[in-house]
């Protein structure tokens, strides 16, 4: 369903929900809906709570992020690793994998702003399931419409190096990052079953 700019999106969306459920006494918990965050479901339950006028029980809420969580946990244990935790990782690998990117910047704290970029640039390319062989490419760069000079394609390879690697010490540590999260959840969502709802809204 596409709505107009000018339409009020949360008054369309409860009239889905209101015509689709309410209506036709349907279970309201066994409906999820989906937010790219969480201000809207502050005004959807408002207006749900208008328009049915008594007790109900609430469609099950989800932030995109909080969905992505949500869903890998059906398939896997895991907590979020601590942003300082992260960067120290990420500074071992380095220094252990490719020293020749700490030049100039062989301590930690020297290394922090650094090794910041690279975990963005590392959950960036996570959200966006870029494979590690596409980064290596400088045919595949060059296709994108980048002219790729040399030391920037071997910084790609020696990010591909602690990416590819950083990863297989958080998955047996059990401890995933934002991107991370996104890019086990794509690998699992075909074989996972949510039961529990009838319907799933992507708003």
């Amino acid at each position: 369903y596409t709505y107009s700019f000018q339409d009020n999106f949360i008054s369309r969306l409860t009239d889905f929900i209101e015509e689709n459920y309410f209506k036709l006494n349907h279970d309201l918990s066994r409906l999820a809906v989906v937010f790219g965050g969480k201000r809207p479901f502050l005004f959807l339950k408002r207006d749900l709570a208008q328009r049915i006028g008594k007790i109900f029980f609430s469609p099950a809420f989800f932030s995109i992020d909080e969905f992505i969580r949500y869903t890998l946990l059906k398939k896997q244990s895991f907590t979020n690793i601590l942003d300082l935790e992260l960067c120290y990782l990420v500074y071992k690998l380095a220094r252990d994998l490719t020293p020749m990117i700490l030049k100039n910047r062989k301590s930690f704290a020297e290394f922090l702003p650094w090794v910041r970029e690279i975990i963005s640039f590392i959950e960036r390319i996570d959200l966006e399931d870029i494979s590690s062989h596409a980064l290596r490419s400088i045919e595949q760069n060059a296709q994108m419409g980048y002219s790729i000079p040399r030391d920037i394609n071997s910084l790609l390879e020696h990010v591909v190096v602690l990416r590819d690697t950083c990863h297989k010490v958080l998955l047996e540590d059990k401890q995933y990052t934002r991107g991370l999260q996104y890019l086990q959840a794509s690998r699992v969502i075909e074989q996972t079953d949510f039961e529990e709802f009838d319907q799933i809204l992507f708003c």
